[in-house]
């Protein structure tokens, strides 16, 4: 199996293919149409896993819009002609991916995941695993670790477990207590 990861962009997208030995197979920087075409004709058995767009309360502008829009064109470009509930294409929000990387750190950087790969995998130096990997490739390679790890602990999408999991336990509220005056007598 390869797991491809995306990390999208506006014009240009990273895309990072590696093995069940994470050993990394394909690496592509390129325009967003180069990465379409990639998919449409890659066959096999392929994951295919991306960075998605999470929304964080603020306003966003119109390169926003055109990464999702390219989201959706990578995903229709990979069609594995499975049922749509069995497909292979995946989505994982950001801060889950640099969790799950970071060992369940939160509110990490991209230098802390860079780095965390790095010790776990290799450097990017030439002759060194990892060689060629820069800028945007560092996202696609996390996500596609991050799918690839939970698919080999039986958990195909990270984000159901995930979210399970960041639930957080609703509080019971304190009833309070209301003045009771005493019967004397």
């Amino acid at each position: 199996m390869i797991v491809y990861g995306i990390d999208p962009g506006t014009y240009k997208s990273a895309l990072v293919g590696i093995n069940e030995d994470y050993k990394v197979v394909k690496k592509i920087y390129d325009y967003n149409e180069v990465i379409e075409k990639f998919l449409e004709e890659e066959e096999g058995d392929v994951q295919v896993v991306v960075e998605f767009i999470q929304s964080y309360g603020m306003a966003v502008g119109r390169e926003t819009f055109i990464t999702v829009r390219w989201v959706g064109r990578f995903e229709r470009a990979y069609d594995s002609g499975e049922d749509f509930y069995k497909n292979k294409f995946f989505y994982y929000a950001r801060p889950t991916i640099r969790s799950h990387v970071c060992s369940g750190v939160s509110r990490v950087k991209d230098k802390d995941v860079r780095a965390a790969l790095i010790m776990r995998l290799g450097e990017a130096k030439k002759g060194h695993p990892l060689e060629g990997i820069k800028k945007h490739l560092w996202s696609a390679l996390a996500v596609a670790v991050t799918h690839l790890d939970g698919s080999k602990i039986g958990a195909e999408d990270w984000m159901q477990l995930n979210s399970k999991i960041e639930e957080k336990p609703k509080k019971k509220k304190k009833r309070r207590k209301k003045n009771v005056k005493k019967k004397t007598g």
